[in-house]
């Protein structure tokens, strides 16, 4: 139970953190990427609002308890691990180092619990 409540909050904090940042980085402007190559950041941009929302309702349905949620939460948790170690090349890339490191944390965080839900059912 504990596992369950743990993993929800993180996936409600994670999802919420994405969709937050993107809205963030948009509605200032700080998306370079929309005028040098609009086509791939638009499809990027998608990619990661969904991955946010899918972790922002694999975290709800976890904490109501929904039979399904572990499932959702795993593949909430698989885009996760993708898209952290694609930015930490990214960021990595550019020498902004506390990003690589944030995005370690979160790959080490996503796997742990991927690696308990699987096992401690």
């Amino acid at each position: 139970m504990v596992l369950l409540i743990i993993s929800g909050i993180y996936a409600i904090i994670i999802g919420i953190g994405i969709i937050g940042l993107w809205l963030m980085l948009l509605l200032t402007s700080q998306v370079s990427e929309l005028k040098t190559e609009p086509i791939a950041i638009k499809f990027h941009i998608a990619a990661e609002m969904i991955m946010g929302a899918l972790s922002l309702i694999s975290g709800i349905i976890l904490l109501i308890g929904l039979p399904s949620a572990r499932l959702i939460f795993i593949l909430a948790m698989g885009l996760i691990i993708y898209a952290v170690i694609n930015s930490a090349g990214y960021y990595g890339q550019k020498k902004q180092w506390i990003f690589v490191i944030m995005f370690g944390i979160i790959l080490i965080g996503s796997c742990s619990l991927i690696i308990l839900n699987i096992f401690y059912v």
